[in-house]
């Protein structure tokens, strides 16, 4: 019986089955939100010599959050904590205008980027998560961000040894029919270097494709925490060093410190159980022996301070100028501020009070509830990274979140010495990224789930910009 089972003929079906092979799975196309915005990212550099970027960034913004909105609660409720920023300095901005009489002056304040630069920063929030802002493609085309300073860091040296005391590329047609503005100036314009100068001191700073320096060294920083993560080791090093070369030669103090102080905090999250309590014990250990070695921490501290000030005099009084003075704004008008920056502290320099800080500025222009948005949109960001953190299971996704982590530290660090909501738009894929690592789904956490995701939004196949 066995035998007769062994050698009956086996049918013809069951052959073909076993001699056809396999079907080809072809590989998952990319989200067409997540083509759109590489594509926005590797066409940086020609939209920036048209003056046509920032207007590029909000068109991609408004393109992505129209197309498809988060489902999760909690990246819909970090998004919202930072529209309600935006809420808050829009209602100072109006109860000024009817108290001071100008009303008109106070709706015109809703259209500045004190007001709609926190809708962005929500905006990129909800979009990155939306469409997994976070994949491979994303960090390759933030890594094509570096090489691109790199490359223009190139023309910088070259302009600098013909002597040129400044270098624009071109003048940016879009800024050229614009009516002539600090704002215009400052979003439109195609320089690689310029010369400035603050109070008699003067000093030469790479922009690029940023509106100022220091926002060059902020966008420096996303780039290289975000490039650590790229597979490829030539396009790491691209990445890294090109998102170090703005931080380096923006000449931002603010930045150069974050570098070192966020790089080290990013280190300690991404080392292991018994690398991170190595470093505790050996903090504790140093910070135990100082005192026998004539060290005094918060001495040595103020010394720093005061030397780094006095390396750029000049910028450091002007700081200290505004932040005075809009301070005593804020001591003026508590609960509702005075709706939007004030004159300039200088009568030959442009030092607005309430500019050159987050911190001051929301507190001058929108008050004390304004500022305390601000507050709870920072915290509410960082515990719900922290919360994602410790119930995600893909090792993929958790370095993610300590890249988003990295990139909230630095934000936070900035905004005593920068206006973040002039930045939102420039440093767009900092925000996106945020977002993206808060839409990571621990139920289902894959590493390359930011990938192989499909896009399904009937509005899909209208997206543009695709990338190669």
């Amino acid at each position: 019986m066995m035998a007769r089972a062994l050698t009956r003929p086996v049918p013809n079906a069951v052959w073909q089955r076993a001699l056809t092979p396999p079907p080809r799975i072809a590989p998952a196309t990319p989200p067409r939100g997540d083509r759109l915005f590489t594509g926005l990212l590797r066409w940086t550099v020609p939209l920036w010599m048209l003056g046509m970027l920032t207007v590029a960034q909000f068109v991609v913004l408004c393109r992505l959050t129209a197309t498809r909105w988060p489902r999760d609660p909690l990246v819909r409720i970090v998004a919202h904590s930072w529209f309600a920023i935006a809420a808050a300095q829009a209602f100072a901005a109006l109860l000024v205008g009817v108290r001071e009489g100008t009303p008109l002056t106070g709706i015109a304040a809703l259209f500045g980027f004190g007001v709609t630069g926190w809708i962005f920063a929500g905006l990129a929030i909800a979009a990155g998560a939306a469409h997994g802002l976070s994949s491979p493609r994303v960090v390759r085309a933030t890594a094509w961000l570096g090489l691109m300073i790199l490359l223009l860091a190139g023309v910088a040296v070259v302009g600098r040894l013909a002597g040129l005391p400044e270098l624009y590329l071109s003048p940016a047609p879009l800024g050229m029919l614009l009516p002539h503005s600090t704002t215009v100036r400052f979003y439109t314009s195609a320089a690689v270097y310029i010369r400035e100068e603050t109070l008699g001191e003067v000093m030469t700073r790479l922009i690029l494709f940023f509106p100022w320096a220091t926002a060059l060294g902020l966008g420096g920083l996303g780039i290289f925490f975000i490039s650590t993560l790229e597979r490829h080791q030539l396009w790491r090093l691209l990445g890294l060093a090109g998102g170090l070369t703005g931080v380096i030669f923006s000449w931002s103090r603010i930045a150069i410190a974050t570098a070192l102080a966020v790089g080290a905090v990013h280190g300690f999250l991404r080392a292991s159980g018994r690398t991170r309590f190595a470093v505790i014990l050996l903090a504790i250990a140093i910070l135990a022996l100082l005192p026998f070695f004539g060290v005094e921490p918060p001495l040595d501290l103020s010394a720093m301070r005061h030397s780094v000030d006095s390396a750029r005099a000049g910028s450091s009084m002007a700081r200290d100028l505004i932040y005075q003075k809009s301070w005593e704004g804020f001591l003026a008008s508590p609960w509702i501020g005075h709706g939007w920056i004030g004159a300039s502290v200088h009568p030959k320099e442009e030092l607005p009070i309430g500019s050159h800080s987050t911190i001051y500025g929301l507190l001058y222009t929108g008050g004390l509830p304004t500022f305390t948005c601000f507050i709870v949109a920072m915290l509410a960001t960082l515990a719900a990274l922290a919360g994602r953190l410790y119930t995600l299971p893909s090792t993929a996704d958790r370095a993610r979140i300590h890249v988003a982590l990295a990139l909230v530290l630095c934000l936070a660090a900035f905004a005593p010495f920068e206006e973040l909501f002039s930045l939102t738009l420039p440093c767009l894929f900092m925000f996106t990224w945020i977002g993206a690592a808060l839409g990571c789904d621990p139920a289902r956490s894959m590493p390359s789930a930011a990938v192989t995701t499909a896009a399904t939004a009937p509005g899909d196949r209208a997206l543009r910009f695709r990338s190669g």
